[in-house]
């Protein structure tokens, strides 16, 4: 605290003093501040009105009396205030806050300014001190702190979230019963490291932390979900709140950060999508046989029925002894009917599993696939295939190509296009498959909906393969099915 203004300061003289005049100054500061002067000895020579009325001391009980009895003692009788008048005079001004003691014996926190005097000569003349009463302010921040008691006792007792403090630049700087239990590390171990601890090595590689910041300290809050490292390695899933903790000025003081565990809501989650899936999973094989039985029957079987029926006609004409040009057609067509009979199996096969798959590959697949699309609906089916020099692995072929049998199946039921475009491109480090069609696009086609089979089945192969989909409308017109596979999960190693 710096000594207040003497702009109003009027020179009094105080007496004749080794042939020397003394001067008081008679300052009165709002009431504010206690003025007054020391002699060498430390014994007051003025004392202005705040000074009385601070301490409750009158100038002429005060006068001539030492420093002291404005400070309390403690138990061996040592003034505290001891050592402020050397500090002073050998310094040339001292500062100290502590207990002051009023006249009647009250006391009270105050701050006091003292500075040495002296004498043109250059030798000691006095002191000019400044005492300034702080009681209000020490009740202020005595309720201050008891305020902060309450919230981290407050903050302790919580257990379900993580609430701790971070520096400026990232650092721990305080700890819950919440953080302890969700991080497993105790105040001790984690106070002043850096709570990039708290992510996995691929997030910290990213810059996750550092972008939590940065985003709390710009935009006013980040909020990210994702895995976490406890102390001991093991991975648990959180969400995490930061927000940025800052003085009245707007000086960005530090960062506040909540966590909470949500291991057991997504292990639910991921519970309830398996449920979903294995119903989808079932409701498709329940699909996929009434498919095929429909194909034996309307194909397969009227084919076998006919082979029957010519077969007991030409029975009945051997039996008869009916050799003629006739019976020899009849038995031609017996031929014929067995081949048509032989290519439906052989198609019906093909759609559960195309050899072509195995032998050639994943697009020529794609191709053929494309082909007996068109041939099938009469929906135009174009193939744009640049990843030839990909090998694709066994898994990575057989999942691509059910993506793209069920998307052209979800096409074909639901899209009402005229024309559809498969294409298979490589893209930086990535395999981007995309079915695009020029149908009425998602908005009216029920069989869109994220949660119908075929796309829940596309996006459980694009999970396993650790791909990202995106579904939605183009923006002339359709719907595109989009797919990125990293190239390292696609490959064959």
């Amino acid at each position: 605290m710096s000594a207040p203004g003497t702009s109003d300061a009027n020179p009094v003289p105080q007496g004749n003093q080794s042939g020397e005049h003394r001067y008081h100054f008679a300052i009165d500061i709002d009431g504010e501040f206690a003025v007054f002067t020391l002699d060498t000895h430390g014994q007051v020579e003025t004392w202005n009105a705040s000074a009385e009325r601070i301490t409750g001391y009158g100038a002429g009980e005060i006068l001539g009396k030492p420093l002291s009895v404005l400070y309390p003692t403690v138990s061996a009788g040592v003034p505290v205030h001891s050592d402020i008048l050397v500090r002073a005079a050998t310094t040339g001004r001292a500062y100290d806050e502590g207990w002051h003691a009023r006249k009647d014996g009250i006391r009270f926190w105050a701050s006091v300014l003292v500075i040495a005097q002296q004498r043109e000569q250059g030798d000691l003349a006095g002191f000019a001190a400044v005492t300034h009463d702080l009681s209000q302010r020490q009740l202020i921040e005595a309720k201050l702190r008891r305020s902060e008691q309450r919230l981290q006792a407050m903050i302790d007792s919580v257990e379900d979230y993580a609430i701790f403090m971070l520096s400026p630049t990232g650092e721990v700087t305080s700890w819950n019963t919440g953080a302890q239990r969700i991080e497993g590390y105790c105040a001790g171990e984690i106070i002043g490291r850096h709570f990039s601890v708290f992510y996995p090595p691929e997030a910290r590689t990213a810059g996750l932390p550092e972008r939590m910041l940065e985003t709390a300290s710009t935009q006013g809050r980040s909020e990210a979900e994702g895995w976490r490292v406890r102390s001991d390695g093991s991975r648990f899933w959180a969400d995490a709140i930061i927000t940025p903790i800052r003085d009245d000025k707007g000086a960005l003081q530090g960062f506040a950060k909540v966590t909470r565990d949500l291991t057991e809501h997504k292990r639910l989650e991921q519970l309830e999508h398996v449920g979903e899936l294995a119903a989808a999973t079932e409701r498709a094989r329940e699909e996929e046989k009434k498919r095929i039985a429909r194909e034996l029957h309307d194909d397969l079987g009227q084919q076998l029925t006919a082979l029957k029926m010519s077969a007991v006609i030409l029975q009945q004409d051997v039996e008869a002894g009916h050799y003629t040009a006739e019976t020899a057609a009849k038995a031609r067509g017996l031929v014929v009917q067995a081949d048509d009979t032989m290519s439906a199996l052989r198609r019906i096969a093909s759609n559960l599993r195309p050899t072509m798959l195995d032998d050639l590959g994943l697009l020529p697949a794609v191709e053929w696939l494309a082909d007996e699309f068109s041939r099938r609906y009469g929906i135009k089916a174009s193939t744009r295939l640049s990843a030839g020099e990909l090998a694709f692995s066994d898994t990575a072929s057989t999942a691509i190509f059910r993506i793209v049998q069920e998307a052209l199946t979800n096409v074909a039921r639901h899209a009402c296009a005229t024309e559809v475009v498969v294409t298979i491109e490589l893209d930086d480090n990535a395999c981007e498959v995309r079915i695009d069609d020029n149908g009425r696009g998602a908005a009216s086609a029920p069989g869109d909906k994220p949660d119908s089979f075929g796309l829940l089945g596309i996006r459980e192969r694009v999970r396993q393969l650790n791909g990202t989909v995106s579904l939605g409308n183009r923006l002339d017109r359709g719907f595109r099915v989009q797919i990125r596979f990293p190239i390292d999960t696609i490959v064959r190693h």
